[in-house]
């Protein structure tokens, strides 16, 4: 499930890198179909669908544990019904949205580049780190506060009660 989170962090930052809300200009039909096809070979650059696909197939395993009765030929199905270029036909829309033609083609230049292809291959790993490290701050910043609260004084001794400053019952 947590290599689903990055995967899907990862494909939500691909989305989105770089991005800058712009307003595009009137296009004809042939001029965004030629840019949907663009689109398209980024995404497939980057590689960003097939790591969600990837990511989709690999909660089967959790998913047959908590459903035992659902028979294997279901999960088989389930697995070949994993297709990225589904999730890339949802998506072009949403880049197009959000990016020019020109930057689509910067995107695309950047990405293959040897830092941008350095990018593709780090970024899965370096998230996945960088929410371990969110996880054990979130726990230090919690641990902290609580500090706190024992020292002045507020102490939860059941779920529905806490004891403040004065040794007063507080719900």
């Amino acid at each position: 499930m947590k290599r689903l989170l990055v995967c899907s962090w990862f494909f939500c930052f691909l989305v989105t890198a770089g991005s800058a809300q712009t307003v595009p200009a009137a296009q004809t039909p042939a001029d965004q179909a030629s840019k949907r096809v663009e689109i398209r070979k980024l995404i497939e650059l980057t590689g960003a669908a097939n790591i969600s696909a990837d990511a989709l197939r690999q909660i089967i395993e959790p998913l047959k544990a908590g459903f035992p009765g659902v028979p294997e030929a279901f999960w088989d199905t389930f697995a070949k019904e994993v297709r990225s270029d589904e999730l890339i036909d949802l998506v072009i829309p949403i880049y197009d949205k959000y990016y020019t033609r020109g930057e689509i083609h910067d995107l695309t230049l950047f990405y293959q580049s040897p830092v941008g292809q350095k990018t593709i291959k780090v970024l899965p790993k370096l998230s996945a780190e960088a929410i371990e490290a969110g996880q054990e701050w979130g726990k230090m910043v919690a641990d902290r506060a609580m500090r706190k609260l024992k020292d002045q004084g507020y102490d939860k001794t059941s779920e529905n009660r806490v004891i403040g400053p004065s040794g007063d019952r507080v719900k």
